[in-house]
């Protein structure tokens, strides 16, 4: 019989915890270890208040300046500006740039460019502000279970406090590992294998989601869930669907049939399937 383990770091801002299932606890503990291992590195290379990170030396660079930095990096950004794309500019991870007063999305005016021979970053514009803390932690969860999969750890779950979940294989006999979604009034149980599920919302840190294509707090929703094939691609997409009107989003979900998305408008309200998932795979982009 295969036992559950359960290990835990603090990391970006977040609670990482990874339970996973294996019949010896001294390999679970060490595949355990690397992957928290793993995930101390993402944050030195992501933080934008790690000095020695790539991030935080891109936001040093002045327009037209180059720097190298790891694939992981450079993946983030690809990720970040994919779902940039595909949700029309409600997720920007350079919404804080000075190089960006009118807070016109990224795809009318660019202003870092990604350069995969070299693994180089050109910043376009004076005052780029890269900040990742919206798709961060999914990636860091990505990055784990990659890790995981190479310890032949199969059956996992992987979160980021009660933001982010990833779930690998579910445990032995099971059909997935159970998510619960929505609010005291309409709770409902997902159970997840082999995709990802990230919420956002004002219950814990208020009003601090901004839509970067008009500067102003999100309204008109409380809470929002997002699943996804990639612990990354939930991450963003969360945090895009809090600013994206219900039928924005739901129209993208149409055009990604592997992305579902939930809504509530307020904590005592319903709570509304905007789309769910008819298949698995591919990327928003």
């Amino acid at each position: 019989m295969q036992d559950r383990h359960t290990f835990s770091r603090e990391a970006m801002a977040a609670i990482f915890q990874i339970t996973l299932v294996e019949r010896d606890p001294v390999y679970a503990r060490q595949a355990a270890a690397a992957a928290l291992a793993e995930l101390e590195q993402v944050e030195n290379r992501l933080s934008r208040f790690v000095e020695t990170s790539d991030v935080f030396r891109i936001n040093r660079l002045a327009g037209g300046q180059t720097t190298t930095v790891h694939l992981d990096t450079l993946e983030c950004l690809q990720i970040a500006l994919a779902v940039q794309k595909a949700t029309d500019g409600a997720f920007d991870v350079a919404y804080a740039s000075a190089a960006r007063p009118d807070h016109g999305p990224i795809i009318d005016a660019p202003i870092i460019e990604l350069i995969e021979p070299g693994c180089t970053v050109r910043v376009l514009a004076d005052g780029v502000r890269l900040d990742l803390g919206a798709i961060g932690k999914g990636f860091a969860l990505d990055r784990m279970a990659t890790l995981l999969r190479q310890w032949d750890i199969a059956s996992a779950l992987l979160c980021a406090s009660t933001s982010t979940v990833l779930a690998l294989d579910p445990p032995p006999g099971e059909s997935g590992w159970p998510i619960h979604v929505g609010g005291d009034q309409s709770p409902r149980r997902l159970c997840l294998a082999h995709q990802a599920i990230s919420a956002s919302g004002v219950a814990v840190r208020g009003a601090h989601i901004v839509d970067p294509r008009t500067g102003r707090p999100a309204e008109g929703k409380f809470r929002v869930w997002a699943v996804a094939p990639t612990a990354t691609e939930a991450d963003a997409l969360s945090t895009a669907f809090m600013v994206m009107t219900d039928s924005e989003a739901g129209n993208l979900c149409r055009r990604h049939p592997q992305i579902s998305a939930y809504v509530l408008h307020a904590p005592a309200a319903e709570l509304v399937t905007i789309a769910e998932a008819t298949t698995r795979g591919n990327r928003p982009a």
